[in-house]
């Protein structure tokens, strides 16, 4: 998105009276899919891959495994991630 288009898309918040939340740019802090990719990640680590079609099995499978706990677990620290993204003044945080 360009700095014009987003520009444009404030002012049309603005005008149609929608509030927005002041989101820091770029920030993994507030977006759990981010830390399920770091945990299909770790999952990953423990595999040796020897082909394509290998990887994608191992993926899927990997994928599938992050269960309901984990990913429960990601949505209620929402509160605490958002505390401390305040805390730090938009800044990073030691999520």
């Amino acid at each position: 998105m360009t700095r014009n288009t987003a520009k444009t898309i404030s002012q049309w918040f603005v005008k149609n009276q929608i509030n927005t939340l002041k989101w820091p740019a770029q920030s993994p802090d507030l977006n759990p899919i981010e830390h399920a990719w770091d945990e299909l990640e770790r999952r990953m680590k423990r595999h040796s891959p020897k082909n394509k079609e290998e990887l994608w099995m191992i993926l899927k499978k990997e994928w599938k495994g992050i269960g309901r706990d984990v990913t429960s677990r990601l949505v209620n620290s929402m509160s605490k991630r958002f505390q401390e993204v305040m805390k730090h003044h938009g800044g990073p945080t030691r999520y």
